[in-house]
Parts: structure tokens; sequence; C-alpha cells
């Protein structure tokens, strides 16, 4: 029954996210033919692990079958026939079936990790498993102002650093690293963050030493894709902070929608949605352990400082270093609501039914 639950959620929070932005065919900076043909504009071009593999994957199709694959993708419109805004290169056929089945396949594999880590920690597995379902459903809220593919992998990569760091296991956050920042370059950040759940397992030296050997390993690898694409159109980073300025002070901006689910709902700093996110804050914060409230804080000051120097105004989705802290409060508050309401632990509760 869970499975199937979290399967359905996967396909409509997959379908939210998809049907507003596909793999952005339409853009010659950031869009999928371009990511493929590695001519994309910097930053976006750097983002290279998901357009690598399947061409990989591809290219190790043997001729005859791929003809076949490509015939019966062509004739059922699979994905075209479905979604409008899908417009699918035909000398990339199979390389757009195949990243539109990892990034589902992606996103349904980060909600189990996602639910491994909040049960854990709230020692409550339906408290962990509803937050996890919940992180799918606003997961289309985060990609109002842009949706890239690599922020599915984003997510499922950083759910799987912080179990990793959270039981000590170094070496497989060792392997992650290099794979992680050729997904995306803000994994190095993430990684910062991930010390206090170090110090729970290492001394304070070695907690330093592992910490600092995985941020160097991800920015070996970062400069060393930036050197493979240094020619290529675009700057590293644009100065936002002006824009931020005038958005605080333009009220309306409080109250913006857009379409989500087919449906009008608030957009980016959506007020009714800032108040919801500072209740749960304000309700959850006391049952963090000293370690997930320092990793909260570190994540704060550095994604505070990227987003208002140089993300767009409203763009929560550059906000990803504060996913994991966000969803721990909210399986918390989730985990207190059931608590209240049935005046036991919700795992007892789920025993008893």
């Amino acid at each position: 029954m869970v499975f199937f639950l979290i399967l359905a959620i996967t396909a409509a929070s997959f379908c939210g996210f998809f049907v507003k932005w596909s793999f952005r065919e339409d853009s010659s900076t950031f869009g999928f033919t371009a990511m493929i043909e590695e001519t994309a504009g910097r930053p976006f071009v750097h983002r290279q692990l998901l357009p690598q593999t399947v061409k990989l994957v591809a290219a190790a199709i043997p001729e005859q079958a791929k003809e076949k694959l490509e015939n019966k993708l062509t004739k059922g419109r699979y994905i075209e026939s479905r979604y409008a805004q899908a417009q699918i290169p035909p000398q990339y056929l199979i390389e757009y079936y195949l990243l539109f089945t990892f990034c589902f396949f992606g996103l349904f594999a980060s909600l189990w990790v996602l639910r491994s880590l909040l049960s854990e920690i709230t020692r409550d597995k339906v408290a962990g498993t509803l937050g996890a379902m919940l992180f799918a459903l606003i997961f289309p809220f985060f990609e109002v102002l842009g949706g890239y593919y690599y922020d599915i992998f984003e997510i499922l990569f950083m759910f799987m650093a912080a179990r990793f760091a959270l039981h000590g296991n170094w070496l497989g956050l060792l392997v992650l690293t290099p794979i992680a920042e050729a997904n995306k370059e803000s994994f190095l950040f993430f990684l910062i963050t991930l010390y206090p759940l170090a110090r729970l397992n290492f001394s304070a030296k070695k907690a330093i030493s592992v910490t600092m050997g995985t941020v160097m390993l991800a920015g070996v690898t970062y400069l060393y894709i930036r050197s493979l694409y240094a020619g290529n159109p675009g700057d590293m980073a644009d100065w936002r902070i002006y824009d931020h300025l005038k958005s605080a002070l333009d009220f309306s901006s409080y109250f913006h929608t857009t379409s989500i689910y087919a449906f009008p709902l608030g957009q980016g700093l959506f007020l009714p949605h800032v108040i919801c996110v500072i209740w749960i804050v304000k309700k959850a914060w006391r049952y963090l352990t000293e370690a997930w409230r320092n990793h909260g804080k570190i994540a704060l000051v550095i994604n505070g400082i990227l987003y208002f120097m140089f993300v767009l105004p409203n763009e929560i989705r550059d906000l990803s270093l504060l996913y994991v802290s966000f969803m721990i409060l909210t399986a918390f508050f989730i985990r207190e609501i059931i608590q209240k309401n049935y005046g036991q632990n919700s795992h007892e509760v789920s025993m008893i039914e």
C-alpha cells in the first residue's frame, strides 16, 4: 500500500513539474538539445551528469534494436500526446525518453530515501511517510519560476548525503560527491552543512578533515567540468541584490499566483505559504537535536547569501539547501498533530489499526 501511494504521488508530482516545463526545449541557453550537444550557456552546461548518462546508454543500444525502439516511440508518441510542452528533437528521441524515465525514477527514489531519513529522525514511520509524500506534492511549488531536470537528482543526492552523514558513512559520501557535483555545483555548499552531523560520529579534528575532504573533492570535480566548457557563452553568475531589494518593497509580489497542477496557486514567496513555513518552524524547532539545528543554521546562512546575491527573486528552487531541514521540521510537525489527535505515538496507532 505504501509502495503504491508513493508511486502514485510521484506520478502526480512529476506530472505537475513536467507539464509546466518539460525539458526546456525552447531555450538555446539551457534547453534539452543545447545540453545534449554541450552548447548550452554557463553555468547550465556544467550540469552534465544526466545528459552524458543518457547519451552513453543510448549509444550502447544495438543499432537494430535502436531502430525498432525509435519507430515504436515515434508512432506511440507516449510523451508528446500527453504533454503539450514536450517538443522532442527527432535526432535525440531515445535520449529524451531515457531522461524522462530517469527523472521519474529519480524522484521516486528520493521519496524513499527521504521517508527513511524522516522516519529515523522522528522515530515515527507514519510521520516520516507523510512527510515524504508531502514533499512530493509541494515539489512543483518550488519549481514555479523555472524547472530543470537536474533539480530532481539534486534532491535525491542531498537526501542520500544527509543519510550518509547521519550514519558516519563518509566512504559512501566520498563516492557520491563527484557524481552529485557533476549534476549540480551547489552540492559543494551542501557538504559544508553536514559538518554538525559528522561530529555525531567523529572527533572535531576528524569531522573537519572528512568534511573538507569531500568539499575539496567536489571543488576539483567542479573545476574540471568548468575547464571543459570554458569557451561556452554566459557568465558564472548574475548579481541579483538590487532585484531582491526591489521585489521586497513590492507588496504585490507576495500574492502572485501561477498554474500549478493546472490550477492557479501561490507562486514563490506567496505570503500565506511564508506564514505556514514560519508556523511550522516555530512549532517544530524544539524537537530538533543540536546537530540538526546547527545543520539548519549553516544551510540558512550559506543559502541565504547565495540566494540574495545570485538568484532571481521568488525563485525558491534555489533555496534547496534548506529542503532537508524544512522536511525534518515538517515531519515533526506532522507527528505532533497526530499525537495531539490520538494521544499516543502514531507508529503505535498504525500498529493498532
